[in-house]
């Protein structure tokens, strides 16, 4: 073999390889966006029979009755009336109207961590 027969040899090689790697390269890419688009359909579907499910259940829902919130220690320790009331309305949201929460206390929190500490708490705490 001369030098043209192994440069010729050399380069059909390389060239049957890129064409195969590229080949599967895009197969492989039309097979992942082919199973997502499956995915997504299906995650569609179960969220329009879950609304389903929900307006066909759905029940009316009875007015809130609105409790008076009674406020002693705003005007010492410099939370408004509005923050109380905020603080009162999300307690009884979480916790309904089975009167076994309490607000003994409203306390503004320190700030006395660092930003890098924040960043940490937050990147630790978030949800999946």
């Amino acid at each position: 073999m001369d030098i043209t027969e192994k440069l010729i040899t050399s380069l059909t090689v390389l060239l049957t390889g890129l064409v195969v790697v590229f080949a599967v390269l895009f197969i492989l890419i039309g097979i992942i966006k082919g199973c997502g688009i499956i995915v997504t359909k299906f995650e569609n579907m179960v969220k329009e029979k879950k609304a389903q499910k929900e307006t066909a259940s759905a029940k009316p829902v009875a007015p809130v009755q609105q409790k008076p919130v009674q406020v002693t220690e705003t005007a010492e320790s410099g939370i408004s009336d509005e923050i109380v009331a905020v603080i009162a309305a999300a307690v009884d949201a979480m916790y309904g109207s089975s009167g076994k929460a309490r607000i003994k206390s409203i306390k503004k929190s320190d700030n006395s961590r660092s930003a890098w500490s924040k960043a940490g708490i937050l990147d630790n705490t978030r949800p999946f």
